[in-house]
């Protein structure tokens, strides 16, 4: 299992699908080791939110893979942040906070699981609360992989806080951190359009567009994880930077 993690940590669609294959292998071969379940649900829901991924069977396997972890080992932090993102990626913002403050409450040092609480705080449009999370776990552990998530955390709370010059900096370096999550690039079309950068906007989306080819309105609705109350903030900035319907 050790080298299926060490090709998820390198972040890439391509390194990712080849962590997932090994991890099924895993759950096959040893269907009571509850780290394999936990860690091949985490890499199901994330390469799903990060665009890398459409198939919704691949969901259904990754809530159960994170129910069996649970089941068989309920004090795996992982196990808790697996069910915790789905529950953020379903936009149940509450109950996703329970389970990373869950996986807190197993390991008080887990620096992800108070990015992940930061990330749906942010997606929710509590800014302060959110910013307060992501950055507390960026200081703990300063050389996380995981650490280009919470920067875009950082821009999408404080795009939604409406300070739109501050979420164009942390977007820009969330995507000089990892040039091919298109996640990065969406939040930075859309807090370029938003602080009257139009035509940056305009190139940006043409950069998102290769990076994700399948970006569209509807993608965005389906599949990022803002509730209504923020979704249409962020679509505007997205529609300004010339995404299509």
């Amino acid at each position: 299992m050790a080298r299926a993690v060490s090709h998820f940590w390198k972040l890439t669609a391509a390194e990712s699908a080849t962590a997932i294959a090994m991890l099924r292998q895993a759950v096959q071969r040893y269907p009571d080791y509850a780290p394999a379940h936990s860690i091949l649900a985490f890499a199901l829901v994330v390469s799903a939110h990060l665009g890398w991924t459409e198939s919704a069977k691949d969901r259904a396997f990754a809530t159960e893979c994170a129910r069996r972890a649970a089941e068989l080992d309920d004090q795996d932090p992982w196990a808790h942040v697996a069910l915790g993102y789905l529950a953020f990626t379903a936009r149940q913002t509450d109950k996703a906070i329970d389970c990373f403050r869950r996986a807190l409450d197993l390991n008080p040092n887990f620096a992800a699981a108070h990015g992940y609480i930061g990330f749906a705080l942010a997606c929710d449009g509590r800014s302060e609360d959110a910013i307060e999370n992501l950055q507390r776990a960026i200081r703990m552990s300063p050389r996380d992989p995981l650490n280009f998530s919470f920067v875009g955390g950082l821009a999408a709370a404080h795009y939604l806080a409406g300070r739109y010059a501050e979420a164009v900096d942390w977007a820009r370096q969330q995507v000089q951190m990892r040039p091919g999550s298109p996640s990065g690039h969406r939040i930075l079309c859309a807090s370029l359009a938003q602080a009257g950068l139009i035509e940056e906007a305009r190139a940006a989306m043409r950069l998102l567009r290769q990076v994700q080819p399948n970006i569209s309105v509807a993608w965005i609705k389906a599949s990022v994880p803002y509730p209504d109350h923020t979704m249409h903030r962020f679509l505007e900035g997205l529609r300004k930077a010339g995404l299509t319907e």
